[in-house]
């Protein structure tokens, strides 16, 4: 009995320092991620009142590319650090389509067609003047123009859901773990607001608040049902992105109060609970 008390304690004594030491490992990835992302985006904002030959901070700036790549760049180089090769090898494994089964990219694609067309129809009734519904061609045109000229989704999505995800859930229960990414995700992009030049200069940054911590709930139920998938987390960013741009400012809240709804719906569901081993 002895023996089993001491291997009980010993092996919770290990879980415990696993699971502060992963509790660090986030610290040091959010922080190095506001840190550099801001870091980079000042330059950005400081370096053309210096000289006229840097192009002025805008969505086609290089410094606005490196800012947001700098999250999954940060994500990556934390990865090799802490787990190495096996690591990296996983997180790359988390890419492959077939990791996941269709339906679930049928679902991302469909239902952010479906929260569209429902935000849509609503901020019509409500008086606001949004876009019209593209056709198919056009929107599959246009979600594959925003995976290659949004830097969002590729540029953020191996740090946010790459790194910071799996970490969290190492010590947070799925639904808590959602609302800390999806509040510091927020908070990372609260700079953006003040400059002229972007487009979330023109967005009401409650709205905006809500549809981060909504995307968060999402991939979260993700990556707890389809395998970890990454190829989805980056999938979801791109149609969010998309849907809300073709939206326009003046409809965005409604698209984000869907986004919310969605999200309400998949915890009321129960669709945070753990149901398989993860990554």
């Amino acid at each position: 009995m002895a023996g089993c008390d001491v291997t009980v304690t010993v092996t919770v004594q290990i879980l415990y320092l696993l699971r502060t030491s992963m509790r660090a490992q986030v610290r040091r990835f959010f922080l190095a991620a506001l840190m550099a992302t801001w870091g980079i985006g000042l330059l950005g904002l400081l370096l053309p009142r210096l000289s006229s030959a840097i192009p002025v901070f805008s969505n086609a700036s290089p410094f606005y590319w490196l800012a947001a790549y700098a999250v999954s760049a940060i994500g990556i180089g934390m990865t090799a650090r802490y787990d190495g090769w096996p690591g990296l090898s996983r997180l790359g494994q988390r890419l492959l389509p077939w990791k996941a089964g269709l339906r679930w990219y049928a679902i991302v694609l469909g239902g952010y067609g479906a929260l569209t067309f429902v935000a849509l129809q609503t901020a019509r009734w409500f008086g606001a003047v949004p876009s019209p519904m593209p056709s198919m061609e056009a929107a599959l045109v246009g979600i594959a123009l925003t995976f290659v000229l949004d830097p969002g989704p590729v540029g953020e999505e191996f740090g946010w859901r790459g790194f910071g995800l799996p970490r969290l859930l190492a010590f947070r229960s799925p639904l808590p773990a959602s609302l800390i990414l999806g509040a510091i995700h927020t908070l990372w992009h609260v700079p953006l607001f003040f400059i002229p030049a972007l487009a979330q200069n023109a967005i009401a940054f409650p709205a905006f608040a809500i549809g981060v911590a909504s995307i968060a709930i999402i991939d979260t139920w993700l990556y707890l049902h389809a395998g970890a998938n990454l190829l989805l987390a980056i999938l979801v960013h791109v149609m969010a992105n998309y849907c809300g741009g073709i939206l326009g400012a003046d409809a965005f809240p409604f698209f984000a109060g869907a986004e919310g709804l969605a999200a309400a719906t998949i915890v009321a569901s129960g669709g945070l609970r753990r149901t398989r081993a993860l990554v």
